[in-house]
């Protein structure tokens, strides 16, 4: 095409190419002038600056020509559109295979730029997923960096965690041995060290290590506190509480005492109450020795105590009132206790052993001598009646089954065997007979002291006096003054019970002629001998007590049972001897007086020689 040599008629110049539009034509007419027509389509944007350079070679071609050739253009221009259109339909036929698969390709390129487009979309819709992911990676790959430079900082410090991983159990080790110093320096290290680095896990474990091994040592400590300890270990104890920073001053000091209240119970528990007198007296040596103790160690630990100007309480303080409390529960167990001791030598032991107890405990302020008499009066009291009351019962059993029969006088045979000669003048003079008031007067000496022997006679009285001596020998060693008025009563009221037990027997049984006179004897010998002589007993217990026994008016209803007795016989005896006047006045039988059996017997003198030693009271 671009070879196209045709010239038409009159035409000097040749026909351009196809490539009219593109090529630089070389001719110009000088009387013809055109003006680059404006195309009527605007130019595309994107159009080459080559395609722009033709078309300005092409108008300024078309400027050069006449206006002749300038007809002839259009025609030209025709034809070779037909022959580059032939041209295009011959290469199209030539050609048609690279037509159709041009065509096919096109399909496919189309269809896999749809399917692209899809993929497109949903890679669009995937990248949020996809970012948020990656985000993901970048946090957990910043987290594993930064663990990877904690196990590399770890590993270049091996050796120094090894060694504070190890301060719990370092800790624990010293706390079994007792080196709370040592362990209280670890603490103080690992508490330091939780200051500086709160936020470290391995920080956060030892600190929880450390604390239980405190609690450890704070239960050891305590448990010191609970055991026999002395001073200067107190002293070291409390000093460990307190850097132990587990209680505060306050809270400390009722620690103490009440650690030491545990310790004084279990010591008082594991006593043995089998025995009332060993017990209270080891319960009295325990609260002299440990109560002075506490008392001690309170003032020495803490001597700063302002408990009671805190408004605490107004007794002195925190240990004052323990000591109070203690007080109470040691008064208590005397209370408890003191009934069990039946002897009056033990029950003064005893009261001995307190005061001894609290003249110990005044020097540390808690005096309680003054809280004692009272306790050992009621059971001075208590054991006196109880004595009185049994001696009482058992004259009136004895009395209700006694067998009336004669027995030989027991006081003349005791006589004899203590005069050197029956003919001489004092034997002759000392015989009397049994029952008088010589007799009632007791040993040939006059000891009022000694009980009178006619009473030997007498079972029932002997059984009775023994009773009463029993009750007085055990009143002598504890025989509070404040007493005498009332073991007065508690005498009056005996006596009156056995008088009224006398009187009541004899209305209640009927005695025969040989029983009778034996009863009287008895009657009268409770009234001229049993009843003098306990008012005796009672002299010479309380010896200047304003207290007195009024014995007549004990044996008031028995003496007038003897003057109702006395007035019978003499009545009878007139009788006799109106009826017999011829004959000589027969002499009354003498009354056998029964002796008290050789067992009753031998019992009251052992008595005798317990009165006579008796002191003068307490």
């Amino acid at each position: 095409m671009t070879k196209l040599e045709d010239y038409r008629a009159g035409d000097a110049e040749p026909r351009p190419t196809a490539n009219a539009k593109s090529s630089t034509w070389s001719r110009q007419q000088g009387r013809v002038s055109f003006s680059k027509p404006s195309s009527s389509k605007p130019r595309p944007e994107n159009a080459s600056i080559h395609d722009q350079e033709q078309e300005d070679a092409y108008f300024t071609e078309l400027l050069s020509y006449s206006l002749e050739r300038l007809g002839k253009e259009p025609e030209l221009l025709k034809a070779d559109q037909d022959h580059l259109r032939k041209q295009a339909e011959d290469s199209a036929v030539k050609h048609y295979k690279a037509f159709i698969n041009t065509a096919s390709c096109l399909e496919a390129a189309r269809d896999e730029m749809q399917g692209l487009a899809g993929h497109v979309d949903a890679l669009l819709q995937d990248i949020p997923v996809l970012d948020r992911v990656c985000e993901q990676f970048v946090t957990t790959a910043k987290t594993l960096q930064a663990k990877q430079s904690e196990n590399k900082q770890l590993q270049s410090n091996h050796a120094t965690m090894l060694e504070l991983l190890e301060v719990p159990q370092l800790m624990d080790t010293c706390v079994r041995n007792g080196s709370y110093d040592d362990a209280l320096d670890l603490k103080g290290f690992i508490g330091k060290l939780a200051f500086m680095h709160s936020d470290l896990k391995a920080v956060q474990n030892l600190v929880k290590d450390v604390d239980a091994a405190s609690a450890s040592m704070l239960e050891q400590l305590l448990q010191k506190l609970r055991s026999n300890i002395q001073l200067p270990d107190c002293l070291r104890m409390i000093g460990y509480l307190r850097r132990l920073g587990v209680f505060s001053e306050k809270e400390l000091r009722l620690q103490f005492l009440q650690c030491r209240e545990e310790y004084m119970a279990e010591v008082i528990e594991d006593l043995e109450e089998q025995s009332a007198y060993d017990y209270l007296k080891r319960l009295t040596d325990i609260h002299r020795l440990h109560l002075f103790d506490v008392v001690m160690q309170y003032r020495a630990i803490f001597s700063d105590d302002q408990s009671a100007q805190d408004g605490e309480s107004q007794d002195g303080g925190l240990v004052f009132s323990w000591a109070e409390h203690r007080v109470c529960l040691y008064l208590e167990a005397l209370r408890q206790h003191l009934p069990g001791i039946t002897e009056g030598g033990s029950l003064a032991s005893v009261l001995e052993h307190c005061m001894y107890c609290g003249m110990s405990l005044a020097r540390v302020g808690l005096d309680i001598r003054g809280l004692l008499p009272p306790i050992f009066e009621a059971c001075v009291l208590n054991l006196f009646s109880k004595t009185v009351g049994t001696a009482v019962d058992t004259f009136l059993m004895v009395l209700d089954s006694h067998k009336w029969t004669a027995m030989p006088s027991m006081a003349a045979r005791s006589r004899s065997r203590s005069l050197p000669s029956s003919d001489s003048p004092q034997a002759a003079s000392s015989s009397k007979p049994a029952g008088t008031p010589a007799d009632s007067a007791g040993t040939p000496g006059g000891d009022p002291s000694t009980p009178p022997y006619t009473l030997m006679e007498h079972a029932p009285l002997a059984i009775f006096v023994n009773g009463l001596l029993t009750a007085f020998n055990e009143l002598r060693h504890c025989a509070p003054l404040s007493l005498a008025v009332p073991l007065a009563s508690i005498l009056q009221e005996a006596l009156t019970r056995v008088s009224s037990g006398t009187v009541h027997y004899s209305s209640a049984r009927t005695l025969n002629s040989t029983e009778q006179p034996l009863f009287a004897a008895t009657a009268r010998a409770l009234c001229q001998s049993a009843a003098p002589y306990t008012v005796s007993c009672y002299k010479r217990v309380y010896p200047e007590t304003s207290a007195r026994l009024d014995t007549e008016q004990a044996v008031k209803g028995l003496k007038e049972l003897i003057q109702s007795w006395d007035q019978e016989r003499s009545q009878m005896s007139e009788l006799e001897n109106n009826q017999k006047p011829k004959k000589a006045s027969v002499r009354p039988p003498k009354a056998n007086i029964q002796s008290a059996p050789p067992q009753i017997a031998s019992n009251q003198l052992s008595r005798n020689s317990d009165v006579k030693s008796a002191e003068t009271g307490t």
